[in-house]
């Protein structure tokens, strides 16, 4: 496997490379309010918070605790973000993502987790993957559904924003 640092992972339509500062005023830009309400995390409140997120995603890569990926097209041109992030232990990794809004509706978010997927089966020792979500985000939910996700548990979380998210939490098992 190459070094993470390294690392690229393409499709037909989409490129995954690591995380860098290079990508903080497209996150910034692009991580909106619209794009957030059925996720976790709230739109940064300035470029400083992006550049945070980027540096403690980087730290996380380099303790191999989570991979933090930027998506492009073929032309170079951001997309949005994916990722594989630990969660109960590192054999049942969480998997995540959000696209921009202009690239919303042209499938290129389940291309990219697909190709993530694809990779983390073929390089990580897992047992499954797991795939939060908010039971009205279903987009979201046919990405996990695509995948050969099935729910397992459902609850209700506060966001960092303060909204109540209706989650469905799928596991996805690995490709053999």
């Amino acid at each position: 496997m190459p070094t993470f640092e390294n690392l690229v992972i393409t499709s037909q339509r989409v490129s995954l490379i690591p995380i860098s500062e290079r990508f903080a005023e497209d996150v910034y830009r692009e991580f909106t309010e619209e794009i957030t309400r059925y996720m976790m995390p709230p739109p940064p409140q300035g470029i400083s918070e992006t550049l945070e997120f980027i540096r403690g995603s980087i730290e996380g890569m380099q303790r191999r605790e989570e991979f933090v990926f930027v998506i492009v097209d073929t032309e170079g041109q951001f997309l949005g973000c994916a990722g594989l992030h630990a969660r109960e232990s590192s054999r049942t990794p969480e998997l995540g993502i959000w696209i921009k809004k202009s690239a919303h509706g042209s499938a290129l978010g389940r291309e990219s987790m697909h190709c993530l997927h694809v990779w983390a089966s073929d390089y990580l020792v897992v047992d499954s993957f797991t795939y939060p979500v908010d039971k009205k985000n279903i987009s979201s939910r046919r990405i996990a559904e695509a995948l050969g996700g099935s729910v397992y548990q459902e609850q209700e979380i506060i966001s960092l924003s303060g909204r109540v998210l209706d989650e469905v939490v799928y596991q996805i098992p690995p490709l053999d």
